[in-house]
């Protein structure tokens, strides 16, 4: 490919498919369902074996499961293969969270996973048009309080898009 403007393009699409990972991990972090909504295609469909189903739908369903603690995802070794308007994009998921308590202990469930993508490009950039989620493993564990010195650290509780904290960024 020396076309500098087809080269240009596909480096876009790659940024702009991993600016859309990124959404998606904050949107679940923070409970921002608008955010959420900005990585999706509505009528795509998203298979996480709990629901099947069309993306307008999932947002209210995966809503409902994070809302009960806090949580923490991350999205690492990105593939994307670019076909025109559309990516074919493998990626890997690590969430952990679980409920805080004001002592910050808790048992903290860990998921190991990956996401089979299909990305459209769309006038407000590449967005996921299809998702395939497969639970590799999963595991608890058992944390403990804060001790001494970092006991004075603001403890991400019940962290929402409505918080203080809380800081919009452009999508």
């Amino acid at each position: 490919m020396s076309n500098i403007e087809e080269r240009l393009e596909k480096i876009e699409a790659i940024q702009s498919i991993n600016d859309c990972l990124t959404r998606y991990c904050r949107a679940l972090d923070w409970m921002d369902e608008d955010l959420l909504r900005s990585c999706f295609i509505e009528d795509g469909f998203i298979d996480y074996g709990f629901y099947a189903g069309d993306a307008k739908g999932f947002i209210p369903a995966v809503m409902e499961v994070e809302k009960g603690g806090h949580s923490w995802h991350l999205i690492s070794n990105v593939a994307i293969e670019i076909n025109g308007d559309k990516a074919e994009v493998e990626s890997y998921g690590l969430t952990s969270g679980g409920e805080i308590t004001e002592a910050g202990i808790q048992d903290v469930n860990v998921y190991c996973g990956r996401y089979h993508d299909e990305f459209s490009k769309t006038p407000e950039g590449w967005k996921v048009s299809r998702r395939l989620y497969i639970l590799d493993d999963n595991f608890s564990v058992k944390s403990e309080g804060i001790r001494g010195d970092l006991g004075g650290l603001f403890l991400g509780f019940n962290l929402r898009a409505d918080n203080e904290k809380y800081r919009k960024l452009d999508k």
